[in-house]
């Protein structure tokens, strides 16, 4: 067992003091931004909207082609104030002053704008900005009332990018490794990447494969730590190889380039960069061109030596280009809807270890590696059913009958008297044949209860199974959407999708009294690529569930290698937990909980206006489990109905009230100045009227909690934008604040009221990687984890669980960055790695706590019993270890029934 983990994340070092920096700053001249946000706005529908200078194209071209460029900084183009651009050395105006007329020039290329145009840049060569010396602490921090590092925020942008410039100077060098690996920066929103190139080529299959390794830096803070953070993650970066490479209509793909262009060759400042560009399908040319405002489309103005390929040209022959021609090359990132790839994604913990080595080496004397976790709590898993040795088949058939007593016992609690009442729409026989059979086995009904007919009665004791099976038919083929003229996508899909509900509806009888599960055999997501949006998967839900019908969708066997039997048992699961029957395993914390506990989860689900209705909506959802209910122990909060609902009730309700969700986020943006900033994509930002009400939900949900001791769980990352109080800046020990109103003690919201914040990666590096080093070898492990020498009221823990069953498999010490004894076959495995999940202890009944309340009469709380409760509740009899505590789990995944749709045809 391994006593300690190893983040993958660093911090200033205190005994290097700060890191000062001279540079060569430049700010974007008021002038030009007064000027040209004009002309940017010209012709745009709306004038009145503003519009903000899309700077980001301009400053990818400034990294590529500006020697001695370090940085760009955020905000600049809004705020003449802030630094723009960081450099070693100033760029010469001979170079920089073509960059910026190109880039300006395209901002209104049609000829209308031509003589505003020419205004424009008179102007702009008239008052070009000076450069000036400026010396940045990039190590700039203050700290927070509650405890909490405050960065600077230009570090947030910068200081990733000065350090992938430092890191890259250096190759990755490797034990037992052939050859020396280069890495090249690539700078995103507020990260920056550092990108192995050349990438290393993998022969299988008669057929090349390539792939990178990467490196992900960001700046992030800890609740309660006084000194920020640099993440560093590592992964693998897969090339596509496939010609024509796919990329159907409504799909984009990133693709990065690196061109050394004549002049920055003898330019020793330079940082080697590749460029990153978007691609996608265009109707308007019938075939693939660069999207948006891509840096490349300018690059062949400012470099006559080299001929820059076309997207189309890109698409048509990857590898020629991941290889090379005439000094250009450049890779198109690979996503799963392009196929299958022969190299797996992931590293595995050995070859971490090895990267972040290179990493600490590289980053001394200014940054250290955060302090080792050593384990923080005694018990690690809830009371879940023993496992038999393997060949121990007795203990295996006892704990299969345990098994089944239990998932029979959470049924009828979710029934409360209700037969279960299953519809299966099949298309192929033996996908209807091994449901039926594996509901028989889940659910421990004798054999002889099978029959061959399309309606079957089944009971066993007390509980009663009503299955109809019939064939899907029509209803399962695509959506056939009629865009008319003028008429956007979004109205056109949700006229398909009216027309399909109708027709489930007429198919399937409406359901009084009681909930079904209907059980869909559909063909996969590739079966729809020809036609975006057709896919008929949520047109069916919303339609089911006007029937009263749950639904879970199993692939037909063409779309799948994975058998029957266990495409089927992961069918019924899933549509067991939409009924609410899901057992709570009884956590072994110990006598420092209270026994009449109940559980309060809280997930703001999201649509974006592309999302599968192409309809934006934002839908607070909040459950309330209490493992001791007989019927029902998993509710949500019905806000127009003022109450706790079972689960799939509260399912059903969110499906059928879509028109709502979409009204209200339509209405509540209406109620609002501006709008969303000229050539944005369209996503649900949330507007102050919505975060008003999402409080408004939050407080009216604890109210409702009063009653019992509760542990209150929510995900930073998904709540923080509707609750912005729950920040790391915000956040106060055994305190809750709302906005418009001061910080109260948690106590104000419930006396015996505990909150534990979760936070994960969340697609943004917001928590590091991270490996269990040993004398032996490099590993994983699964427990509760604390700082080392952690005093009793430490608030922030780590939560890692086991592998999954099919990762466990893996060696360890794999190795992937070859040539090496593994590399044969070792670039081919997935590297599977448990999730760092934070636990914040945000309010628990504390020694300080319980004095400000006047409080003698419990004695004070251990944050770490909260923190190991929340850990505990990731683990489950039924399915691999969670992502999340259970609760939170459950909140998240009703957010399936989010559909936002319009009931009415709007006026186009």
């Amino acid at each position: 067992m391994y006593p300690l983990i190893r983040p993958t994340a660093y911090e200033p070092d205190p005994a290097a003091g700060h890191w000062v920096e001279d540079y060569q700053v430049l700010t974007f001249a008021e002038r030009w931004r007064t000027e040209l946000t004009e002309l940017y706005q010209a012709g745009q529908p709306n004038r009145d909207t503003p519009a903000h200078l899309p700077l980001r194209q301009l400053n990818a071209l400034l990294r590529a082609a500006a020697p001695g460029v370090v940085a760009t900084g955020r905000g600049a183009a809004s705020d003449a104030s802030v630094p723009w651009v960081y450099a070693r050395e100033g760029t010469p105006m001979a170079v920089l002053t073509p960059l910026v007329t190109s880039w300006a020039m395209a901002l209104r290329p049609e000829p209308e704008h031509d003589e505003a145009m020419l205004r424009v840049l008179t102007s702009m060569h008239d008052t070009i900005p000076e450069w000036t010396v400026e010396s940045v602490d990039l190590t700039a921090s203050a700290v927070t009332a509650g405890g909490t590092a405050r960065p600077s925020p230009q570090l947030y942008a910068l200081l990733p990018e000065v350090v992938a410039a430092r890191l890259a100077a250096r190759p990755f060098r490797s034990d037992g490794v052939a050859r020396d690996v280069d890495f090249r920066v690539v700078v995103g929103n507020q990260l920056a990447e550092l990108v192995s190139w050349p990438p290393f080529e993998y022969e299988r299959a008669g057929r090349s494969w390539f792939y990178s390794a990467v490196v992900t830096i960001t700046l992030r803070t800890v609740p309660f730590a006084p000194s920020f953070r640099l993440h560093l993650s590592t992964g693998i970066r897969r090339w596509a190889t496939g010609a024509p490479v796919f990329l159907p209509q409504g799909r984009q793909a990133t693709l990065l380039f690196k061109a050394e262009l004549p002049w920055m060759q003898d330019a020793a400042a330079s940082t080697p960069r590749l460029i990153a560009n978007t691609m996608a399908f265009s109707p308007r040319l019938g075939q693939v061109d660069w999207h948006g405002r891509a840096s490349v489309d300018l690059l062949p103005e400012l470099d006559i030596v080299r001929t820059y390929p076309r997207a189309a040209d890109l698409r048509e022959a990857p590898v020629n280009w991941i290889r090379g021609q005439g000094g250009i090359a450049a890779g198109i990132i690979h996503s799963t809807a392009m196929g299958t790839h022969a190299v797996g994604a992931g590293l595995m913990p050995a070859e971490r270890a090895r990267l972040d080595a290179w990493v600490e080496e590289g980053l001394r004397p200014m940054f250290r590696p955060v302090p080792a976790l050593a384990r923080g709590f005694t018990g690690n898993k809830p009371a879940l059913l023993p496992r038999g040795q393997t060949g121990d088949a007795l203990k295996e058939i006892a704990r299969r009958q345990q098994e089944t007593r239990a998932r029979r016992e959470a049924l009828l609690a979710s029934l409360d008297g209700q037969p279960l009442d299953v519809d299966i729409a099949w298309q192929y026989p033996e996908t209807r044949d091994g449901l039926v059979n594996t509901l028989r086995d889940l659910l421990g009904f004798p054999a002889d209860v099978v029959t061959e007919g399309p309606d079957q009665r089944w009971q066993l004791a007390e509980l009663r199974v009503h299955i109809r099976t019939a064939e899907l038919g029509a209803i399962g083929s695509a959506l056939e959407i009629s865009r008319r003229e003028k008429q956007s996508r979004a109205t056109a899909l949700g006229e398909a999708i009216r027309a399909r509900r109708t027709a489930v509806a007429t198919r399937f009888d409406q359901l009084t009294g009681r909930v079904g599960l209907a059980i869909v055999e559909l063909a996969g997501e590739g079966r729809f690529n020809g036609e975006p949006d057709s896919d008929p998967k949520f047109a069916l839900r919303l339609g089911l569930a006007d029937t009263g019908r749950l639904s879970q969708f199993i692939q037909i066997p063409d779309d799948t290698e994975v058998g029957i039997n266990t495409r089927a048992k992961s069918a019924w699961l899933d549509g067991f937990r939409q009924l609410g029957a899901i057992t709570i395993p009884r956590h072994r914390v110990g006598d420092a909980l209270p026994g009449d506990l109940q559980y309060l989860a809280i997930w703001v689900a999201r649509r974006r206006a592309d999302g599968p209705t192409r309809r934006a909506g934002n839908q607070l959802i909040a459950l309330r489990v209490r493992p001791g209910d007989a019927a029902h122990p998993v509710r949500g909060w019905h806000d127009t109905r003022k109450e706790w609902v079972p689960y799939p009730v509260l399912l059903l309700d969110l499906a059928r009230d879509a028109d709502m969700v979409a009204g209200a986020i339509e209405a509540s943006a209406d109620r609002l100045d501006g709008g969303a900033a000229v050539g944005t994509r369209p996503t649900p930002s949330v507007t102050a009227v919505q975060c008003e009400e999402i409080e408004r939900l939050v407080r009216s949900v604890l109210y409702q909690a009063r009653d019992r001791p509760t542990l209150l769980l929510a995900n930073a990352g998904n709540l923080r934008r509707s609750w912005p109080w729950i920040g790391n800046d915000s956040l106060v020990r055994d305190m809750l604040g709302f906005s418009g109103s001061d910080v109260q003690r948690l106590a104000a919201y419930g006396p015996d009221l505990r909150f534990v914040l979760t936070r994960d990666s969340n697609g943004r590096e917001e928590v590091p990687q991270w490996y269990a080093p040993g004398d032996d070898r490099v590993g994983f492990a699964a427990g509760l984890w604390a700082a080392l020498g952690a005093d009793t009221d430490n608030r922030v823990f780590v939560s890692t669980a086991d592998s999954s069953s099919s990762a466990k498999a893996i060696k360890r010490g794999l190795l992937k960055l070859g040539p090496h004894p593994d590399w044969p076959t070792g670039p081919a495995k997935t590297a599977w790695n448990p999730r760092y999940l934070e636990l914040t202890v945000v309010g628990c009944l504390s020694e300080k706590a319980l004095a400000d309340a006047g409080r003698d009469d419990v004695g004070p709380d251990q944050p770490a019993a909260w923190a190991a409760l929340a850990h505990q509740l990731r683990f489950h009899d039924n399915y691999e270890p969670l992502s999340r505590p259970l609760p939170l789990h459950l909140a998240k995944l009703a957010e399936e029934y989010v559909l936002p749709t319009k009931s009415t045809v709007p006026a186009e």
